[in-house]
């Protein structure tokens, strides 16, 4: 690995670069805006700012040996999965391979599988069968026939960490009431171990394409989890209202959130990634501290 960009420098990506600059890997990141593109450039990270809807990607650098397309689509509906999971991820393949990539890392999602009921899930578990979720598997589907010597589909749990966790955001906002659906099993991730599974993925790993769950695999209720937050701020027990809105992700995306366990074996076997944080609990708990 000598060369590598990092498509998509938000909440994963910006993480990836920061890991790979002590390593001594020569890292280049897109970014969408210029005043992100600025902000990364401030602290020592070589990024430009490019929207990777345009058609014409000449512009970019080339001679990259791996690839690493972390697009969001930030939580918006369906057309919003299919720019940035479908779309993107296609134009991103197509001039990976134009660069001479060997490697390409797409940062998935389990939100892939719609099972409920408490059942486990792993990488062969069917998947799809709703807009958003179709949207990521065509994504998967053109990384995997890309070409590429090596090639992952990272499927990330719930991402959280500073800065990024709504419920808590929201009782330190003064709310109280916890809308949706309160009884489901949530499989978190923490950011930094998300970041560090890319890491493994780039260095580690058979040939071919493979797809990874990447969760902490400790699944928490959203009500256990509510109430351990405001506990911990010092808050009463929270309300639950199951008519009121839910998160603002399934809000703007019109999604239901279904109830699983996703089993994360495979990536620990195969690339012996394992997380930092074991569970949401632990990696929220500095979170909590004043200041």
């Amino acid at each position: 690995m000598r060369k590598v960009a990092v498509l998509g420098c938000g909440y994963v990506g910006a993480r990836v670069l920061r890991l790979l600059r002590p390593r001594g890997i020569s890292a280049f990141g897109v970014v969408r805006s210029e005043s992100s593109a600025a902000a990364l450039a401030a602290e020592g990270l070589v990024v430009s700012a490019f929207d990777m809807d345009e058609p014409d990607w000449t512009r970019l650098p080339r001679d990259f040996d791996c690839v690493v397309c972390a697009a969001s689509a930030g939580g918006g509906g369906p057309e919003a999965y299919v720019a940035a999971y479908d779309l993107r991820v296609r134009r991103a393949v197509q001039w990976a391979r134009s660069v001479g990539a060997t490697r390409f890392i797409f940062t998935s999602s389990t939100g892939v599988y719609r099972q409920d009921g408490g059942v486990t899930v792993d990488e062969d578990s069917p998947a799809g069968g709703e807009p958003a979720s179709d949207a990521i598997l065509a994504g998967e589907a053109a990384v995997a026939a890309g070409g590429f010597a090596q090639a992952r589909a990272l499927r990330f749990g719930g991402l959280y960490g500073p800065g990024r966790h709504y419920l808590l955001d929201a009782f330190r906002r003064g709310e109280t009431v916890v809308g949706g659906r309160s009884d489901h099993l949530i499989n978190y991730l923490h950011g930094d171990d998300a970041a560090l599974s890319v890491i493994a993925a780039l260095e580690r790993g058979p040939d071919g394409f493979r797809v990874y769950n990447v969760t902490d695999g400790a699944p928490v209720t959203k009500a256990d989890l509510a109430r351990w937050i405001a506990a911990g701020l010092g808050l009463p027990p929270p309300t639950f209202a199951p008519e009121a809105e839910a998160g603002p992700r399934l809000r703007r995306g019109g999604r239901t959130q279904p109830s699983r366990r996703v089993d994360s074996s495979r990536i620990l076997r195969e690339m012996g990634w394992k997380p930092f944080h074991p569970d949401v609990y632990s990696g929220l708990r500095d979170c909590l501290r004043p200041g």
